[in-house]
């Protein structure tokens, strides 16, 4: 993948990143994650246990689930939407995708992030080259953001 100037048309100046960042997601209360980031990725995703489709008792549907695993911590979105994605060893799946607000350095910005089981994985969410090229981000491996 060839990066040009035209791709950072939305930052500025390009902001540079490690492979790992350490960032926000406010609007599911949760502070001080580590993520990992992956321009081999097309699209972010966050571990999360328990998703279903849920309909309250006026028929609106929406999406419950507990991020990072959290047996407390239970959320209900609305905005939220099914996408198919090809999985790191090739499948293609079927995930719910939610679209919130990340904070990276104290900047806000939007986010479409994926919901799945990432227990297995070192670092609870992944960062894809979408939202990389969307918001200007240029990654150094020898950089550290943690």
């Amino acid at each position: 993948m060839k990066f040009t100037w035209s791709s950072f048309k939305k930052a500025a100046v390009p902001r540079t990143i490690g492979p790992l960042l350490e960032l926000d997601l406010p609007l599911l209360s949760i502070e001080s994650l580590t993520a990992k980031v992956d321009t081999g990725a097309f699209s972010g995703a966050l571990h999360a246990t328990r998703i279903r489709e849920v309909v309250d008792t006026e028929g609106k549907k929406h999406l419950r689930f507990s991020p990072l695993g959290s047996k407390e911590h239970t959320l209900e979105v609305d905005s939220y939407h099914k996408r198919r994605v090809k999985s790191s060893n090739g499948v293609v799946v079927a995930r719910y995708a939610v679209d919130t607000d990340v904070r990276i350095f104290g900047q806000t910005f939007p986010i479409t992030i994926t919901l799945t089981n990432r227990a297995a994985m070192k670092r609870p969410m992944l960062i894809g080259r979408n939202f990389l090229r969307l918001h200007g981000f240029l990654v150094d491996v020898n950089q550290n953001n943690k």
